[in-house]
């Protein structure tokens, strides 16, 4: 690890909204599976953090990449991608791999999430 490696001030925004989501998600998960058991409580939290996650950040990226660039954006969901674009600059601009890649994670990511929670919390066979 380098030396000289610090968080970036603007930094501090993403990481409090990651927080969030995960703390969020977790509360979510554990009481939409009261009665249920453990397992199933912490698949849960997880599921409804990743739908939180692949709607909450995945898809203003989405958005953000088709309408423009994220370098152009002052929004706060931006600053997160610029801070992940420091890394790799395809993050930044459109690039038709990343974007691509992303619209299916929302899409079928984010849904399978949410038909995952149902099956838990309903009781359904497909869950497993």
């Amino acid at each position: 690890m380098r030396g000289d490696w610090e968080l970036g001030a603007a930094a501090g925004g993403p990481l409090l909204l990651c927080a969030a989501l995960l703390a969020v998600g977790c509360a979510l998960g554990l009481r939409l599976g009261r009665g249920l058991g453990a397992a199933d409580r912490g698949a849960l939290a997880w599921l409804c953090f990743d739908a939180l996650v692949h709607f909450a950040l995945e898809g203003p990226f989405v958005y953000l990449s088709l309408v423009g660039n994220i370098t152009d954006s002052d929004a706060l969901i931006a600053s997160l991608w610029k801070e992940y674009g420091k890394a790799d600059a395809r993050w930044l601009y459109l690039d038709p791999t990343i974007v691509s890649l992303e619209i299916l994670t929302v899409v079928l990511g984010g849904f399978l999430a949410l038909v995952l929670i149902y099956a838990i919390v309903k009781g359904k066979r497909y869950r497993f």
